[in-house]
């Protein structure tokens, strides 16, 4: 059975989609402007935007057979177009070969990515990344990394070596509590010793801090009766004065 192979035209993405939509309507203003003199000019200017944004929309397959189609097809070219392609070790270091790896898989690949692109668009509308090659790029290295024009640190660590063991502030100070002078040496110690010395400092019993007696409120001073009464008049007495003076400065 003969492969199908559809279009290479590319088609535009959906922040370009957006863009040219922005276009029609922006080239639909400009022919209603009462203001604009060149009618036909405008008017041309419409019809070549209108006649990009509609060949180069991306188009959902027509029934379930194109899309079974498509699907393959998208499948296969991604198999094809990922046999040696440059890794990302490869494009960021750029070792010895790189460049001519990259051009020669470039030059064999063109019209596949262009056409895997295009399925992509058509079968995932709205999707922002769904062409994006770069998120399908090999991991693994075919070049040796000497001579890289961008070097890079390989960092072997032995597989018997866990993490860190680390002292805070707090444990220091409990060390030094319990044993004056062990707690400057531990800068000085293997991870093994440290984890010794951290599992027998969390052995020890930690001191727990008496809570402060709160203080004692006093009692509110409870007024008698006659002072509760030469405190109401005192009170009339400055409401009544407040009053005379209101009405005798209403009264001038």
């Amino acid at each position: 059975m003969e492969t199908q192979v559809f279009d290479t035209k590319p088609l535009l993405r959906p922040h370009q989609l957006d863009e040219m939509r922005d276009e029609v309507k922006a080239a639909e203003a400009k022919l209603s402007n009462p203001a604009i003199q060149d009618k036909g000019e405008a008017r041309k200017q419409l019809i070549r935007t209108r006649a990009t944004l509609e060949s180069q929309t991306p188009r959902a397959p027509v029934d379930a057979a194109e899309e079974g189609r498509m699907v393959a097809r998208e499948k296969q070219l991604l198999s094809e177009v990922l046999a040696g392609m440059p890794s990302q070790e490869e494009m960021r270091k750029a070792p010895p070969g790189a460049v001519d790896k990259h051009m020669g898989w470039e030059k064999r690949n063109k019209l596949k990515i262009l056409e895997w692109k295009n399925l992509r668009l058509r079968l995932n509308p709205g999707e922002r990344e769904t062409a994006n090659l770069e998120r399908h790029r090999p991991v693994t290295s075919s070049l040796s990394m000497d001579n890289a024009v961008v070097q890079g640190k390989n960092i072997y660590i032995p597989d018997n070596v866990g993490a860190t063991v680390t002292f805070s502030d707090a444990d220091l100070n409990r060390l030094r509590a319990l044993k004056p002078g062990l707690a400057e040496t531990v800068g000085a110690m293997t991870n093994e010793q440290r984890a010794v010395v951290k599992e027998m400092l969390s052995m020890m019993p930690s001191k727990k801090r008496e809570p402060k007696p709160k203080p004692e409120k006093k009692p509110r001073k409870q007024m008698s009766p006659e002072a509760k009464a030469a405190l109401l008049v005192r009170l009339a007495e400055g409401r009544a004065k407040q009053a005379a003076a209101r009405t005798a400065a209403q009264a001038g």
